[in-house]
């Protein structure tokens, strides 16, 4: 599907690039700093990995309207977190290599917002898969909406405008920071102006799921499937506590 070819290029350019002599420790590291480094690989690797099949199985749900878009802009946010887990990985070997303690500090300080964000992209990706879970449970169902039947699905489809242009702005900033050059990966630092970007769409993420759950809270005796529905007020209140954290975080 068009929807989803790009984000799952950078997925794949983001899996092949993990294998690469970019992710090796630099020499300048101590022992220590190396051992750290090679566990930073390593769970970038599998994280990536199963971001990645997360990303296939919205793509395979996709057969309404509604599920399109909800997969398509799930699969760019998850193409946004396999590029940000390359981020950290430079940002690493930048702190721990030459340079001033005031840019180890300031990188050190860029590493820490970008993995909090990379766990952040993380928790949206589960809240999204149980969603998806819930909105496959009943795909079959509909609903009456101003005296016509629609499928249930198209409830959540009027939340999902701001989440997907928020998405795609984040994208657009993160997808310049991995660069690949005749076989060779490296990834750039993303600018104070491409984190607030990244934090938007964080953002726009909770205010969706949040206005969803209130209005199924609100609903439920007019469509009791909705009392089902998986998103509590935990994990707003999780992504919640994850967001204020980052925006709270210094960047330099």
């Amino acid at each position: 599907m068009a929807e989803f070819e790009e984000a799952f290029e950078v997925i794949e350019e983001s899996e092949e690039a993990l294998e690469s002599e970019e992710v090796d420790a630099v020499d300048d590291m101590t022992e220590e700093e190396k051992a750290e480094f090679e566990e930073e690989v390593a769970d970038a690797k599998k994280n990536v990995a199963e971001l990645s099949k997360d990303a296939s199985e919205f793509k395979k749900f996709s057969i309404t309207e509604a599920s399109k878009k909800f997969g398509s802009f799930v699969a760019k946010n998850v193409a946004i977190g396999s590029i940000l887990y390359g981020v950290n990985l430079s940002l690493a070997k930048l702190s721990a290599g030459g340079g001033s303690e005031a840019e180890k500090k300031s990188n050190k300080n860029k590493a820490a917002v970008v993995k909090a964000i990379t766990m952040l992209i993380q928790t949206e990706t589960d809240d999204s898969k149980k969603l998806r879970e819930w909105m496959d449970a009943h795909k079959d169902e509909t609903v009456t909406l101003d005296g016509i039947e629609v499928p249930l699905d198209s409830i959540f489809h009027k939340y999902l405008g701001p989440i997907s242009d928020a998405v795609d702005q984040a994208f657009n900033a993160a997808r310049p920071l991995q660069k690949k050059v005749e076989n060779n990966y490296s990834w750039d630092v993303p600018t104070a102006d491409d984190i607030a970007k990244l934090i938007d769409a964080s953002t726009a993420f909770l205010t969706a799921f949040d206005d969803f759950r209130k209005f199924a809270e609100e609903h439920s005796s007019e469509f009791p499937t909705l009392k089902s529905l998986p998103l509590t007020q935990a994990d707003i209140d999780d992504l919640t506590s994850q967001l204020d954290a980052v925006k709270k975080m210094p960047f330099y």
